[in-house]
C-alpha cells in the first residue's frame, strides 16, 4: 500500500506545477509567494492594501463537464477582483487554490495557464498557489477552485458609502449574463427539464477592473453586482438616511428571459441574478459625460438616482 493507492497521485501535481515554473519565475519552487511592495507603494502617499477571496461555486459543474477552463479561469478573477476594485484598490497580485477527488494534470496545467493569461489582462502577477487532491471529499473526481487577490490604494481615494450623496446618479455596465452566481438554481431548471442547455448559460463573468480604475477619480462609490443581486450588493456602499432609487428600463439578457420563462418569478430573479448590471457606479450627475468618454466600449445604462430615504434601495419594475 502507498499514498498513489489511498487516491493522492503526488508525481501527477509535479507535472501540473512543472508546466506553469517558468510563468512564476522567482516564485517557483517557494513556500510563499513574494511580491516587491516598495516598487509599487513608492507612488502612494498613504497606501493600503486590500484583499479579497471568492470562487466559482456551482457553476464550476457545468464547466468542469465541459473543460472550460478558460471561463473557469476568468470567472475566478472576475469574482476576486471586481469587488477588490470597489474600493478603488489596483490588483496587485493573486494566488489560487485548486483541489480535485483526482488530479488530471492536463486539467489543472489548462488552468493556470488561462488563469495567467486573463491576470495578464489586468496587470495582476500569479505569485502562488496550492493543488490539493482530497480523495473521499470531493466525490466523482470533481474539481474546486478559489481565488485570493491583493490590491493596493491611496487612503483618501477609496471609494464607499461615505462619499455618497444625495442627488447623485445611479449607473450600469451591463454584464455578460448570469456570471458566476445562482447556479444551483440554474442547474435544477437544467435537471428538471424546465430549460435546456446553451452556451449563453455559461458565459464568463465580465472583468470590470480595467474600467473601473479608468473612472474611479470622476465616481464616488462602485458595488460589484453578485449573488443577493442589485439590492443586497448595492446596500454596501448607501448611507444611512438615503436611497438609492432604481428604475428598471433596459432589456434582459437572453440567458434571464429564459429564466423568467422557465417560471422563475421577476422577484426571485432579481434575489439572484444581477438581471443583467454588472456592475454599478454612484457619481455626481455632472460627471456622466466623462464616464461615457472614458469608457466608450461599455453600454453605460442610467439606473436612477440618490434621494432621502430610510430604505436604502428601491428597485421599481
Amino acid at each position: 500500500m502507498d499514498y498513489k493507492t489511498s487516491g493522492v497521485n503526488i508525481d501527477e501535481a509535479n507535472k501540473m506545477i512543472s508546466g506553469i515554473k517558468d510563468k512564476l519565475k522567482d516564485n517557483a519552487d517557494m513556500y510563499a509567494g513574494i511580491f516587491p511592495l516598495q516598487d509599487v507603494a513608492k507612488n502612494y502617499e498613504n497606501p493600503l492594501l486590500v484583499a479579497s477571496t471568492d470562487g466559482v461555486g456551482t457553476k464550476m459543474v457545468l464547466l468542469e463537464e465541459r473543460k472550460r477552463w478558460d471561463i473557469v479561469a476568468r470567472d475566478l478573477v472576475g469574482m476576486v477582483l471586481n469587488d477588490l476594485v470597489c474600493i478603488g484598490a489596483k490588483p496587485l497580485f493573486f494566488l489560487d487554490y485548486y483541489a480535485t477527488g483526482k488530479l488530471d494534470s492536463k486539467d489543472g496545467t489548462k488552468f493556470l495557464d488561462q488563469l495567467i493569461k486573463v491576470l495578464n489582462e489586468v496587470d495582476c502577477k500569479l505569485i502562488g498557489g496550492e493543488t490539493a487532491e482530497l480523495p473521499g471529499l470531493l466525490v466523482n473526481n470533481r474539481v474546486d477552485v478559489a481565488g485570493f487577490g491583493v490590491g493596493i490604494v491611496e487612503k483618501k481615494e477609496i471609494l464607499g458609502k461615505n462619499k455618497v450623496k444625495e442627488g447623485d446618479i445611479l449607473i450600469g455596465l451591463r454584464s455578460n449574463g448570469i456570471h458566476s452566481n445562482g447556479y444551483s438554481l440554474v442547474r435544477k431548471l437544467l435537471k428538471e427539464g424546465k430549460i435546456s442547455f446553451f452556451e449563453e448559460l455559461i458565459s464568463p463573468t465580465k472583468l470590470m477592473i480595467n474600467q473601473t480604475l479608468k473612472v474611479k477619480k470622476y465616481i464616488h462609490a462602485a458595488a460589484h453586482i453578485t449573488g443577493g443581486g442589485i439590492e443586497e450588493n448595492l446596500l454596501r456602499v448607501i448611507p444611512d438616511g438615503l436611497s438609492a432609487k432604481i428604475v428598471v428600463n433596459w432589456e434582459f439578457n437572453n440567458v434571464f428571459k429564459e429564466i423568467l420563462n422557465a417560471g422563475i418569478s421577476l422577484k426571485e430573479s432579481f434575489k439572484v441574478f444581477n438581471m443583467g448590471i454588472g456592475m454599478i457606479y454612484i457619481l455626481d450627475k455632472r460627471n456622466l459625460s466623462k464616464i461615457k468618454e472614458l469608457l466608450p466600449e461599455e453600454e453605460i445604462i442610467e439606473l436612477g438616482k440618490i434621494v432621502r430615504g430610510e430604505k436604502k434601495v428601491k428597485i421599481s419594475f
